[in-house]
């Protein structure tokens, strides 16, 4: 786990955007064939991942580089195993008549294509709340090919949204959506749309923006604290991201978490306002990261309308005023080695650099008694409590 997750979601990439604009105006203007001539083109972005699905080519990296919005080991692969299948929905969908659920950052529309495919046979209502910032990426869904006949029922949905908003003109997806399907097509900032549009209780939220560092609004105490309102109490948040600022947002907006099933790559995050919810606490080195260290310091959006500049400098100061006073600082990934024994660490300048960041703040080393006090909380707590405790600690040993 480290600040920023390594496979970051990025940006949908420039010339896609022109394109999907150039064909919003052409079918204003009555080309009727505006999609046909425009297909080939668009589909230029998408890249076939292992399981046979799509995925999009990104806005560039700082480091020059294009990536893809999904996994290559397979897009809708990994909203099966990553939102879908430990959302505990198939067992909700067999005790209640219908099921609710929210998609925040719907992009492509994978996570609910598979939602309804896992749940195709089940005798229940289903609504679903979509919620995406980029009218472009919700356009490009038409162009995909289909990953499983749900899709088709996404892609009817758009195509009604976007004639409704008067961007497009003609029905051109052949497709009925089942009477016990209901998808809700939100063009908005998800944040607006908690503030404003939300209602009821969701079973369930795939939360799936782009990263941390990109789009640090949506992973903020408050807005975790906001969604609270709307959950039932055995309701799921999961994640992609296992980033340290994420997971000690959910903690200090009140949620239980634990790890998130892999795919492929490192796992994500599972929250609920329940403990009995979470199969799989999170492992202690991480739970010492981000209670002890400044990676910790999550981010903070008090009414929900921050832009991106004051949310990431509001935690970056944080993170320089209290790093090596009130927490540990977090280079050399130093919170996974305090209590352990130095003479374990072979590197020598690495053990000399643990012991010289602990020294300044007045330990002797990265074992002294004083930090096993700190660490020393009841391990039968759960990951949230135990976070929780690891602070407190800290404070008390630090005064």
């Amino acid at each position: 786990m480290i600040d920023d997750d390594t496979h970051s979601r990025l940006e949908l990439l420039q010339q896609n955007k022109l394109l999907i604009h150039e064909l919003f105006q052409l079918e204003q203007d009555g080309h009727k064939d505006a999609r046909e001539l425009y297909h080939d083109e668009i589909a230029g972005f998408f890249i076939r991942t292992d399981d046979g699905s799509f995925t999009l080519s990104s806005d560039k990296r700082e480091s020059g580089d294009s990536e893809t919005l999904h996994s290559k080991y397979g897009a809708f692969s990994e909203s099966y195993e990553k939102f879908v299948k430990p959302s505990n929905l198939l067992e909700i969908a067999q005790h209640k008549k219908s099921i609710r659920v929210l998609d925040i950052c719907s992009g492509i529309g994978y996570n609910t294509t598979a939602l309804l495919t896992y749940l195709k046979d089940e005798d229940v209502e289903i609504e679903i709340d979509m919620v995406e910032s980029s009218i472009e990426t919700l356009a490009t869904i038409l162009f995909i090919p289909d990953v499983s006949k749900a899709y088709s029922y996404v892609k009817k949905e758009v195509e009604t949204y976007l004639i409704d908003k008067g961007y497009l003109q003609f029905n051109k997806v052949l497709s009925t959506v089942p009477s016990n399907i209901h998808i809700n097509i939100h063009v908005c900032d998800a944040r607006e749309f908690i503030k404003n549009e939300a209602h009821g209780k969701y079973d369930a939220v795939f939360l799936d923006p782009y990263s941390p560092s990109k789009s640090p609004e949506l992973y903020t105490v408050d807005f975790f604290s906001r969604i609270k309102q709307f959950l039932e109490e055995y309701s799921l948040i999961l994640t992609y991201t296992a980033a340290s600022p994420v997971r000690s947002a959910l903690v200090h907006a009140g949620y239980h978490l634990g790890e998130g099933p892999s795919f492929h790559r490192s796992g994500g995050t599972i929250a609920s306002l329940s403990q009995d919810m979470i199969t799989t606490p999170l492992s202690f080195s991480d739970e010492k990261v981000i209670a002890l260290s400044d990676v910790g310091v999550p981010y903070i959006d008090p009414e929900l309308n921050d832009d991106y500049d004051t949310i990431v400098n509001r935690r970056r100061s944080t993170r320089e005023k209290i790093r090596g006073v009130s927490v540990f600082p977090s280079s050399s990934k130093l919170p996974r080695y305090i209590g352990l024994d130095p003479e374990s660490i072979e590197d020598v300048n690495l053990r000399e650099k643990l012991n010289g960041y602990v020294n300044a703040m007045g330990f002797e080393s990265i074992n002294d008694y004083r930090i096993h006090d700190i660490l020393n909380i009841d391990p039968n707590l759960s990951s949230r409590d135990q976070i929780l405790a690891l602070e407190d600690n800290l404070h008390r040993i630090l005064g």
